[in-house]
């Protein structure tokens, strides 16, 4: 027995004299570190992460030959042969390469936790930050940079409104990092621009309803991705610095633009901070008319600041502390003189003359813009639990100020403002189950809760929407299952409680045609109101052939009406007279992707349905703005193709986005009627060249078309004339040119210029056409203009 024991102790001795530690440092091909990445013996079936650092660590392998397999989402592959030693502990640092030649994209808003493009069962466009950096040498408007890169979303408006910009004919939600930019309470439609394009890593738009961010996204969401503090220096920078013109008009024109980041890393502490200024000059037309200034771009002073520090509290922690103010202030000289509609006959003949600005003073007026202001502290904590699980959960702040035109709609004029503050906390589990017969199970789940108080009044102190406050908490999972690297299949849900308090109030005299037949002012009591909701999505991929991965999805998506619109023009003197209810959209999805050698192809067909409108009605016969009631049927396609030639000089590509949309009444679903162009964009057509003569210059010549859409019929108003509704009036479309070339003076000195409109084409922007009715939105899209610029890093 004592010689068993003995031999026992002895092989334990030499089996842990015979192991060894392996240990190193993941990076890529610019020295930065990778976290994340997972390094595999396959043999001994023992793996690890790296941490924040990117360094991993082995312990106790016994010695031996064995192959070590690394690998990270958007990098290549690779492995590595190891011989291990007894009682050794050996170094090996590993550079991995960005994976350029496969079709994926790694996107982390699709299921809050990174995954490769081809893997997701839905539509996602992504527009990195190389696409970024190009397109803002034409323009440093986020909404024209998104209506050339993303099929299915509307064309811009040519204004600081993204009112009637709409995802495949539904509302969007608009996020930075994640945070909500616009409420569903009072939705002032400015979300989209709400960041400094020069701030952001990437934009990821999910496409159809989605149940994972919950409200108000019926037709998905753009999140934009913010830069990261990523440096191997203590401090390195970029200077921009513009300046703009129309050329169509140049008599004080000019505009111009400064930005400034900085970044470094300072052991465990990173930082990232910017700042930026910019001033516009007066805007004019292709004919050299100054533009109308409501809702303008003319003589706009933006200001934006943002900042991101990293903490590095262990292998496995980080701490991070990150903020943007994005301010624009819109002070003209001019007052807008409203544009004129006139139907001819029940043809339905009809001529718009376009509203313009003159020089003027609006007696009382003061600037209209918005202010933006994010605050974000986020923990991660990676490898718990037996190395399976990462953790996320951060607490965000959103303040929101939106100062709009002054109207003679309200009783002796007026000014409104939107005040909306959230506080929102977001803990998130990602947990990987590992592989089981060639399937490949993941988790993601948490808890979402928010704080929205909102109101809208007027600067002279009145109450136009009463103070609002919400209480939304919300459960959710999503789970992926590969199947032999074959097929994904990804299902999740979501519950929503919404629960919401609203004081007293008095409704303000208000004529929304601004034909002075003001509404009376209504005493409404207030009180609570609550919804709730369970929405769920399936999808399925094919991924085995990268020239063909097809999916189908089937989508929820949950949205309130525009409470503020709703109870701002209500008629019922209790709150609970409204009859409010919550629109569910359901949304089926057909599409696929392929890439060969030098090609790219994407095509999408979608059709949704939803029990109500998602959004608010003008109804002429009671002068007021009601939730719509009717159910809606949106269908459409997307197809877009890109070319690269083979050494890389030349780039083609064109994108087409049809979208259209009927509703009915509620137990007649047989008389359908067609969606107005607040909802259903006209068709838009892309296409773009690129070329590249030299390793400095590089060149880009791009097309934008908006088709027409004419599906209304005119009806003799109150006063026997032929008239058009609210927002179902024609379109016709347009076409625009847009010309950029950039030169690389020297490795970090580069100079660009850019032409929007190259052709100087008059046109009325789409949202000019179907708002005439109103006339105080109609005015014509900018003649020619122009962006130099010079970039310096150090």
């Amino acid at each position: 027995m004592k010689f068993i024991t003995l031999a026992a102790a002895l092989l334990m001795s030499l089996t842990v004299l015979s192991q060894a530690d392996l240990q190193g440092k993941i990076t890529d091909e610019s020295n930065q570190p990778i976290t994340g990445a997972t390094l595999y013996l396959e043999e001994l079936e023992l793996g690890t992460m790296t941490d924040f650092n990117g360094n991993y660590h082995l312990e106790t392998i016994p010695q031996g030959s064995y192959k070590l397999k690394i690998r990270m989402l958007g990098y290549e592959s690779q492995t590595q042969n190891v011989r291990l030693e007894s009682n050794t502990d050996q170094l090996l640092n590993i550079i991995l390469k960005e994976d350029i030649s496969n079709l994926d994209e790694v996107v982390v808003s699709a299921s809050r936790h990174s995954e490769y493009l081809s893997e997701i069962p839905a539509s996602v466009s992504v527009v990195g930050q190389v696409k970024l950096e190009e397109f803002s040498q034409v323009t440093t408007n986020i909404s024209d940079i998104l209506e050339f890169t993303v099929p299915g979303l509307a064309i811009s408006t040519g204004t600081f409104s993204n009112w009637g910009q709409t995802l495949r004919g539904r509302s969007l939600l608009v996020m930075v990092d994640g945070i909500p930019q616009s409420t569903p309470l009072r939705n002032g439609q400015l979300g989209i621009k709400s960041i400094n394009p020069n701030d952001i890593s990437r934009v990821e738009v999910i496409k159809g309803a989605t149940s994972i961010f919950g409200n108000g996204g019926n037709g998905g969401f753009i999140n934009y991705i913010t830069k990261n503090p990523t440096s191997n220096k203590r401090l390195e920078g970029t200077t921009n610095v513009w300046g703009t013109s129309n050329l169509a008009k140049s008599k004080d024109a000019m505009g111009w633009g400064v930005y400034q980041s900085l970044k470094g890393n300072l052991n465990k502490f990173r930082y990232y901070i910017s700042g930026s200024l910019e001033q516009t000059g007066n805007k004019y037309d292709a004919d050299g008319v100054p533009l109308l200034p409501t809702y303008g771009f003319d003589n706009t002073d933006i200001y934006s600041a943002f900042g991101k520090l990293e903490y590095l509290l262990g292998e496995n922690q980080k701490l991070s502390i990150g903020g943007s103010i994005y301010k624009s202030v819109h002070d003209t000289p001019f007052i807008p003189v409203p544009g004129e509609v006139q139907v001819f006959n029940e043809a339905g003949d009809y001529q718009i003359k376009a509203g313009y600005g003159i020089k003027g003073v609006i007696s009382g007026e003061e600037p209209t813009g918005s202010t933006l202001i994010n605050g974000q502290l986020t923990y991660n904590l990676n490898n718990i639990f037996n190395g399976t699980t990462n953790f996320e959960t951060d607490l965000y702040y959103q303040s929101t100020e939106n100062i709009f035109f002054y109207s003679d709609k309200f009783e002796n004029g007026g000014q409104s403002v939107i005040n909306a503050e959230k506080y929102g906390l977001r803990p998130t589990f990602n947990t990987k189950f590992g592989s089981y017969n060639a399937i490949d199970v993941s988790l993601t789940y948490g808890l979402d809760l928010l704080k929205d108080k909102t109101n809208q009044g007027l600067l002279d102190g009145r109450l136009w929407v009463p103070n609002i406050e919400l209480i939304n908490w919300a459960p959710y999972a999503q789970a992926t299952f590969k199947f032999n690297n074959q097929w994904v299949v990804k299902g999740g849900l979501r519950y929503d409680d919404m629960n919401m308090d609203i004081v007293d109030y008095n409704t303000l005299p208000y004529s929304p045609k601004g034909d002075g037949n003001y509404n009376p002012s209504v005493a409404v009591e207030g009180g609570k109101l609550a919804f709730n909701n369970l929405a769920f999505n399936l999808g399925v991929r094919f991924i085995e052939h990268q020239e063909f991965i097809p999916y189908i999805s089937y989508s929820q998506g949950f949205s309130i009406a525009d409470l503020g619109s709703v109870l701002r023009s209500a008629v019922a003197s209790n709150i609970n007279d409204i009859q409010l209810e919550p629109a569910v959209t359901n949304n089926y999805e057909f599409g696929f992707m392929s890439k060969f050698s030098n090609i790219q192809l994407e095509a999408v067909g979608y059709y949704s349905t939803s029990n109500l409108g998602t959004g608010v009605v003008f109804v002429d016969e009671i002068n007021t703005f009601v939730p719509s009631k009717q159910p809606q049927q949106i269908y459409g396609g997307e197809i877009s193709v890109d070319f690269t030639s083979l050494d890389n000089r030349w780039q083609i590509g064109t994108s087409y986005s049809y979208v259209e949309g009927v509703k009915h009444q509620i137990g007649d679903p047989n008389n359908l009627s067609f969606l107005g162009g607040d909802v259903i964009s006209a068709p838009k057509l892309t296409a773009y060249v690129s070329w590249k003569p030299t390793e400095k210059l590089n060149t880009s010549l791009r097309l934008t078309n908006l088709g027409d859409r004419n599906r209304f019929d005119p009806f003799l108003d109150a006063n026997d004339n032929w008239a058009y509704r609210h927002t179902e009036f024609p379109v016709n479309g347009y076409t625009l040119v847009n010309l950029s070339m950039a030169y690389q003076l020297q490795s970090n000195i580069s100079v660009s210029l850019g032409i929007n409109n190259l052709l100087n084409e008059y046109y009325l922007p789409a949202r000019s056409q179907w708002a005439s009715p109103l006339t105080t939105f109609t005015g014509a899209g900018e003649g020619t203009n122009a962006k130099l610029s010079l970039q310096y890093k150090f």
